[in-house]
């Protein structure tokens, strides 16, 4: 049973060994038919990459996964608003309930498919080839990152 489209924005920011990849791009969570998988296969294919091992699926699938969390945390609330539960306790927001509200914010407008002009290049991908100095780079400044939070 098809219930409409709701259509969310999936980005990628990925590197995968020596491939830098950046993408963004709508996805309809009311499709079931829709695979990651899939979707990543042709992409690569699309852009002349080999298949970077699951990174692509496994990014789409995390992001999918953050929204049917967040959804369900507004729907809860949603639900405890209806039940008259406004009081003292229901009156700090957590911060997974404010994440929800301002993401069903985003994606609640009504919204078409074909994109201005202006907003061509948001939307372009970026493929890169790293040399092996700019991955030692990136390695490095991710180990000072982890450590600084560490």
């Amino acid at each position: 049973m098809y219930t409409g489209e709701k259509i969310i924005p999936i980005k990628l920011d990925l590197r995968v060994n020596y491939i830098l990849m950046k993408d963004q791009f709508l996805w309809d969570l009311n499709d079931f038919e829709s695979d990651p998988e899939e979707f990543e296969r042709t992409l690569c294919k699309d852009l002349g990459v080999e298949d970077p091992e699951p990174a692509v699926a496994f990014a789409i699938r995390e992001q999918l996964y953050e929204i049917a969390i967040q959804s369900v945390a507004s729907a809860r609330e949603s639900r405890l608003s209806k039940k008259g539960r406004r009081g003292s306790d229901h009156g700090s927001a957590s911060k997974a309930s404010g994440l929800s509200m301002d993401l069903m914010k985003l994606f609640s407008f009504k919204s078409s498919v074909v994109r201005k002009r202006k907003d061509l290049d948001v939307y372009e991908p970026v493929v890169d080839l790293l040399t092996s100095e700019e991955v030692d780079a990136l390695e490095a400044r991710a180990e000072r990152h982890a450590r600084k939070l560490g």
